[in-house]
């Protein structure tokens, strides 16, 4: 199984997310760390915790790291497409889980050095964390065998949400030695599950099952689709699904950099900077069905 460590904001599209890594066969989840971004870091923690135990997932640990950017500017509102407490207004019971005492950046420092295998570093949120921990502990990077970069865009002019919070961190991670693979919104808007498979999954007996479903469900009424037998993935699932099944994405070699000035502040720059890999194209269908297979394994 392969290790991982997941990083998140937790709105609708990170507990998809978690709910799929958590079931996986092929993923070790080992810990999550929390940031400001969709929600508060405070509220992030209390959304994961609860989908966690909707998951029925073992005592994996969960820390609240960093609450503002790493240089602090004019407030900047969260996700509002997850509504004010992340989960569409969705109600779970309160968590049975505590969070770790640990700050992340600590918790994942020490994860990473326990860990007898390279970790993957799953970042769906504004990376903050990880900048802090790269800086913090410079030499964790040989520990790490990749980042999955859930954030910019190699070619919509748009400011991304993740790298828009907090650009200097993106910056600061895109350029780090660590192997980077990122999944923008070149294929966040793209990924979808057909009406008919969200609908069986609300129905379902099993909580987690029937929580994802709802979450899609919830994305839906808030992201229109022009074609209304689809209805979008979580865009963050969209990042998992790459880890455990690259075959079904097309990947390229690109040069990206992020812009931390003037009115293209926190845009992703395509021919300059470091080459990473880049996530350009994928199977829709098939990479929609390897999220639905892995949701579905929980009645297994």
């Amino acid at each position: 199984m392969k290790p991982i460590i997941i990083d998140v904001d937790t709105g609708t599209d990170d507990a998809l997310a978690i709910l799929y890594a958590v079931r996986h066969p092929d993923l070790d989840v080992r810990g999550i760390s929390c940031v400001i971004g969709n929600v508060s870091v405070d509220q992030a923690v209390i959304n994961t915790c609860k989908v966690l135990d909707a998951a029925s997932a073992a005592d994996i640990p969960v820390a609240a790291g960093a609450a503002q950017p790493l240089i602090e500017r004019a407030r900047r509102e969260g996700g509002g497409s997850h509504g004010p407490d992340g989960l569409a207004g969705i109600q779970l019971p309160e968590a049975l889980r505590h969070p770790s005492p640990m700050p992340a950046v600590e918790l994942l420092h020490q994860l990473i050095m326990a860990s007898a295998d390279p970790v993957s570093l799953v970042s769906l949120a504004p990376k903050t964390n990880l900048a802090l921990l790269l800086t913090s502990y410079p030499n964790i990077a040989t520990r790490l065998e990749q980042i999955i970069f859930m954030g910019g865009s190699a070619s919509k002019a748009v400011a991304e949400f993740n790298v828009w919070q907090d650009p200097e961190a993106a910056k600061l991670v895109l350029e780090s030695s660590v192997p980077i693979t990122m999944y923008g919104l070149d294929l966040f808007d793209r990924l979808a599950v057909e009406r008919a498979d969200v609908d069986r999954l609300r129905t379902h007996d099993h909580p987690a099952i029937r929580l994802a479903g709802e979450l899609l469900h919830r994305r839906h009424a808030r992201h229109k689709d022009s074609d209304q037998t689809k209805l979008r993935l979580l865009g963050d699932g969209g990042a998992m699904v790459l880890l455990t099944n690259p075959e079904l994405f097309v990947i390229e070699e690109r040069n990206i950099t992020v812009e931390l000035e003037g009115v293209g502040r926190g845009h992703t720059i395509v021919d300059s900077g470091l080459t990473i890999t880049v996530a350009v194209d994928l199977d829709v269908t098939k990479a929609a069905s390897a999220f639905v297979k892995t949701i579905y394994a929980y009645a297994a």
